[in-house]
């Protein structure tokens, strides 16, 4: 039982999971997602948030562009982004389109209709 539950918690997937929960708060310290975007990012404009994880810029996108505004959430981890799906809705961001897919199939994002695309830490 105790092996079992030591390789479910070992998952790549599961870390990640549990790296960005406890490393959040400390970055947030260090790299305030708002600072980073205030510059490139206004009420109204289309964003993509490209490796988005579990949404650490993505809801400072979102409050940047306002509720006229729109980010997309991609990442290609599913887990991810149904971690980001429960935060959206908890929160109540309505400008937030979370999708699992990769960098390379954008397809759901319509030609020329994005404003800045944001890709930290993606390479």
């Amino acid at each position: 039982m105790i092996q079992k539950l030591m390789r479910k918690f070992w998952e790549a997937d599961t870390v990640l999971s549990v790296v960005f929960t406890l490393l959040y708060p400390i970055a947030r310290i260090f790299q305030p997602p708002e600072k980073l975007i205030k510059p490139f990012v206004n009420k109204g404009q289309v964003v993509a948030d490209i490796g988005c994880a579990t949404g650490y810029y993505a809801f400072a996108l979102a409050d940047s562009v306002g509720t006229e505004g729109k980010v997309y959430a991609v990442d290609k981890n599913k887990k991810s982004i149904q971690v980001l799906e429960k935060k959206i809705e908890k929160g109540g961001y309505r400008n937030i389109e979370a999708h699992a897919s990769s960098a390379a199939d954008l397809g759901f994002i319509e030609d020329g209709s994005v404003d800045f695309v944001f890709a930290n830490t993606l390479l």
